[in-house]
């Protein structure tokens, strides 16, 4: 990472009731509130979110808990989430942590 580039970047696009929530760089410790609050203000009954993944370089454990989180509260609030487009890396975490198994993976060009 260059010195001065942000450790993440996110990027929302709405259409309707559907949110699609492009993140880019690392989803660590330093950076999991950022997205936590940001998925939070979408959050509303009947509402579908997307997290595209498809710029994460490196997704910690904290990372990884920001996730279930989002999805459960997503879910508590009457909104669905879904995640997609994972690089390999972080697609191998998400299925050697069962997070798949909590949390619905979309196909990286299904939305």
């Amino acid at each position: 990472m260059a010195a001065g580039e942000p450790r993440l970047t996110l990027d929302v696009e709405v259409s309707g009731d559907r949110y699609v929530v492009s993140v880019a760089g690392v989803l660590d410790l330093a950076t999991a509130d950022t997205l936590e609050a940001r998925v939070m203000a979408q959050l509303r009954p009947d509402v579908s979110v997307i997290i595209d993944l498809s710029g994460v370089r490196l997704c910690d454990s904290t990372g990884l808990g920001v996730l279930v989180r989002l999805y459960r509260r997503a879910v508590a609030a009457g909104a669905s989430l879904a995640l997609r487009g994972a690089r390999r890396q972080v697609a191998d975490v998400l299925a050697m942590t069962g997070i798949g198994t909590i949390v619905p993976i979309l196909p990286p060009d299904e939305s």
